[in-house]
């Protein structure tokens, strides 16, 4: 991700006092503000069309909606709160508006929750939410040891659940309704600075309806994090294996009682991706384990790189990895610049930072090169290349071979819509190259080659507003089709229900091993 001014992260916020602005300006410096957020986007946006089109938007007429909230603003929140609403607008996962020194005042208020944990039930088309775990600290509360796992959701907070949805979708960030759905649930125990203060109360108070019996109406105190311990109702478990080894990145299984399976528990694609994909194999090698079936379970798992790496091990077939390009705009030359720059940087260091495969150069070759071709010659977007050039040239076809130690059995992915990015890119590799059978729920759907950060200014001055994010490039499925809020489809869709959340992954388990032992 690319910045052209320092980005003050939530962490720095609690330490930083913004002097608040005299004003918010005029009604007419407002619509200036938006306006120039509208031309900037239509300048850099690299749009996806399949995306656009489910969810039924066209740009920049989504945008104007929002004008009136700019033009209304009376306070820094709320004219923050509208920027933020224009941003998710874009319907991209990846894209936030964040605080910047000297621009709107807004308060960063620590996020609490409260002592249960919600989830979707993915097998209705309506909205529904259900409790999908409970917190030890209901015991104490008077009320809500009533509150069970697999209770539905009816009201929030006095509110019908598809009027407060609604009311609360477009402060929230998803590239896809699965991933939204997904992601709102869970985040619904909390109090954060994600919804305007209004949205809040004191308490959390629900209307809960049991599957058996009357529904009811229960208030919850939000608490620290570290205060909160979760019963674990549907937590992840494998039954009969045994973690032998654990990473960053993910966490290794060997089967207990000699099955031919091992399992690989994925959190994301981290900066030890490399050294645990190594060291797995050479544990797996010794134990002759590169015979048998991979178990891969990304359903938890977040984004990151290198995942082409990873599938060079996991599994024996060649396969053509995801390719990117970059929209060609106004900020350009920066963005060229600033790679350089950081490529040049990272060659002084001594600790090993460098690319993939290469030193680096294959991308500065490319930006310096094709790139800057693209430019002078006034296209759009750039050539097509294997992704970030981490793991092949600019002229490469993309094709990638297994590494020379690598599990050879078959292999059964588990994917669900809370995480994405890279394991987008991850779950389009192997499904376009029929490397795996997919279980679950296809991913989030949101993956872009790079992102850009600009500190925004009120037009005509150099004065700050807000930290604002494009998408300035498509990732590229093996198949050709753009990625970012178009999932790879699963083999056989397992939704998380109601029904079955508690038993959700002896289900995953028990269908992978008859796949396997068909295979």
């Amino acid at each position: 991700m690319m910045k052209k001014t320092l980005a003050i992260t939530p962490a720095l916020l609690g330490l930083l006092s913004f002097p608040a602005l005299a004003d918010i300006k005029t009604e007419a410096d407002r619509e200036a503000l938006f306006e120039s957020i509208v031309a900037k986007t239509m300048e850099r946006e690299a749009w996806s069309p399949v995306k656009n089109e489910n969810y039924g938007v066209t740009y920049p007429a989504a945008f104007e909606p929002l004008r009136k909230k700019f033009i209304e603003a009376e306070t820094d929140k709320d004219l923050y709160y509208a920027i933020t609403m224009l941003s998710n607008s874009r319907h991209d996962r990846h894209l936030k508006v964040t605080a910047v020194d000297g621009g709107l005042e807004v308060e960063q208020r620590p996020t609490l929750i409260a002592p249960v944990q919600f989830m979707h039930d993915f097998s209705k088309e309506e909205p529904t939410f259900f409790v999908f775990d409970v917190s030890t600290n209901l015991a104490s509360l008077d009320g809500a040891k009533k509150v069970k796992p697999g209770d539905q959701v009816v009201e929030i907070n006095g509110q019908p659940v598809a009027e407060y949805l609604e009311k609360t979708r477009p402060y929230h960030r998803a590239s896809t309704e699965a991933g939204f759905l997904m992601r709102y649930a869970m985040s619904l125990n909390e109090k954060s600075s994600v919804l305007p203060t209004e949205f809040y109360q004191d308490e959390l108070t629900l209307t809960l309806k049991p599957k058996r019996g009357r529904q009811y109406s229960v208030s919850l105190p939000y608490l620290k994090k570290g205060d909160v311990a979760f019963s674990g109702v549907g937590a992840q478990r494998y039954d009969g294996f045994k973690k032998v080894l654990d990473f960053d990145s993910f966490d290794f299984y060997r089967s207990e009682n000699g099955e031919n399976q091992v399992i690989f528990d994925w959190y994301g694609f981290r900066d030890d991706i490399v050294v645990a994909m190594d060291a797995v194999v050479a544990y797996a090698k010794q134990e002759n384990l590169l015979d048998h079936d991979v178990i891969w379970d990304g359903t938890f798992s977040r984004g990151g790189g290198r995942g082409a790496y990873a599938i060079q091990r996991l599994q024996p077939k060649p396969f053509k990895t995801t390719f990117g390009n970059l929209r060609i705009s106004d900020i350009t030359d920066d963005f060229i610049a600033e790679r350089k720059a950081l490529f040049d940087q990272a060659k002084t260091m001594s600790d090993g930072s460098v690319e993939l495969i290469d030193d680096g150069s294959w991308l500065i070759d490319w930006l310096l090169g094709d790139v800057t071709k693209g430019i002078e010659a006034g296209q759009a977007y750039t050539n097509n290349v294997p992704f970030k050039s981490a793991h092949a040239p600019d002229y490469s076809d993309g094709i990638l071979y297994p590494a020379a130690d690598h599990f050879t059995g078959d292999m059964v992915c588990w994917l669900s819509p809370r995480g994405g990015s890279h394991l987008d890119q991850f779950a389009s590799i192997v499904a376009d190259n029929d490397l795996c059978t997919m279980l679950g729920m296809p991913a989030g759907g949101y993956s872009n080659t790079w992102e850009w950060t600009e500190t925004l200014t009120w037009p005509g001055t150099s004065e700050p507003v807000v930290n604002y994010m494009w998408s300035i490039g498509h990732t590229i499925a093996p198949s050709g089709r753009i990625v970012e809020g178009d999932p790879s489809p699963v083999d056989e869709f397992i939704p998380l229900t109601r029904d079955n959340f508690d038993t959700y992954y002896d289900i995953l388990m028990d269908r992978s091993i008859e796949i396997l032992a068909d295979d």
